[in-house]
């Protein structure tokens, strides 16, 4: 008898709560999941709008999980970008994401707000290289996997530099390293330069210090 009681039980709660539930937090409708966007789904009239979309997502426990994306749906980063909303024309695969909204399944769910987690920290919106060329306000720089790519500083870009390095090597920026955070509007703008300098290498010259920290205004 007991040993049916259990079985039943084991059938009834796998029916309430597949396995696919459990990417799904959160008690009642209103739901979390955190995971990485694995493919956008966006028509043309979606697109011309700038409303409505589907993205699918690999949550951290390894279950792909369907947003709905509608127009009541707020979707924004983390951070600095947190006061300026975006569309999901601007969501991309790879994206680390956390979704909040109401569940309409065990694997979807429609969202209230979509978030973009840490932009500065998000792969699909950093590049690190090489700066290779400055003119005007575009600049060169070659990545870490050989291809060299071209980007636009605007009158929001903040630009720091704090390195530290040898004699008149110090006097240009061309050769260093860079770290560069994107903006999720439009990739091809820089939000964040930050020079690091060259990777520190045995010498005798007496070294120059630079740390300065600017942030350019209109």
């Amino acid at each position: 008898m007991n040993t049916s009681r259990l079985v039943s039980f084991a059938i009834l709660t796998s029916m309430l709560f597949p396995t696919s539930a459990f990417a799904l937090e959160g008690i009642g409708p209103r739901i979390t999941v955190t995971g990485i966007v694995q493919e956008v789904r966006i028509s043309k009239d979606q697109a011309f709008e700038k409303v409505g979309a589907e993205i699918i997502i690999k949550a951290t426990n390894g279950q792909l999980v369907t947003v709905v994306l509608t127009k009541d749906s707020t979707i924004m980063s983390e951070g600095r970008m947190s006061r300026k909303t975006m569309i999901p024309v601007n969501i991309t695969v790879g994206m680390q994401v956390r979704v909040r909204g109401w569940r309409a399944n065990s694997d979807s769910l429609t969202a209230s707000l979509f978030i973009i987690m840490n932009i500065a920290l998000n792969p699909v919106l950093s590049q690190n290289g090489v700066l290779t060329a400055v003119d005007g306000n575009k600049i060169t720089v070659l990545g870490v996997d050989g291809q060299s790519r071209s980007f636009t500083l605007t009158n929001e870009t903040e630009v720091s530099i704090n390195y530290t390095l040898y004699g008149t090597n110090a006097v240009t920026l061309l050769g260093k390293q860079a770290l560069l955070t994107l903006n999720p509007n439009d990739s091809s703008l820089v939000r964040i330069l930050r020079i690091t300098g060259d990777k520190p290498n045995e010498r005798t010259a007496k070294p120059t210090t630079i740390d300065l920290g600017v942030r350019t205004v209109d």
